[in-house]
């Protein structure tokens, strides 16, 4: 009788942090209203902490993604076209990132998210998760400034 007791708290722990609310993830569902094609496709593909890999710029990810697919390391690849895009579209180049995450559906074909970089070839999918991500940036600004004022 104990044990089951204890069998039936635990599952409710698993419960609650298996669906993590984080505030960056509010302001993403928030941006996105009802849609949740936008709203899964700009949570995968929004930069929370844009400055940890922009630096690097879309061009150096994307030649680790050519050396990656060329050592036929298709995850790896995957993933740095991934980042690559996730780059291009902080910057807002809408073009790039359509590529570069064709790129990575088109390496990874079992990639779990593949239906992200589907949605977002589409040019008005792609237009839409980008004013999701300028609103965001825009909004992730200035809430960092203001924690560095305060």
């Amino acid at each position: 009788m104990a044990l089951s007791l204890f069998r039936g708290k635990r599952k409710e722990q698993v419960k609650e942090t298996a669906t993590p609310s984080s505030p960056d993830k509010i302001l993403i569902e928030e941006l996105c209203g009802n849609d949740k094609e936008l709203c899964e496709a700009s949570s995968i593909l929004l930069l929370v902490n844009p400055e940890l890999v922009v630096t690097n710029g879309v061009d150096s990810f994307a030649a680790k993604a050519q050396e990656h697919e060329m050592a036929k390391d298709f995850v790896s690849a995957r993933i740095a076209y991934q980042v690559a895009g996730e780059i291009a579209l902080f910057e807002g180049n809408l073009q790039k990132a359509q590529s570069l995450f064709k790129k990575a559906a088109d390496v990874d074909p079992n990639y779990i998210f593949r239906k992200v970089f589907n949605y977002i070839n589409k040019k008005e999918n792609a237009e839409r998760v980008l004013a999701v991500a300028q609103e965001f940036y825009s909004r992730m600004q200035k809430r960092t400034s203001k924690i560095e004022v305060s």
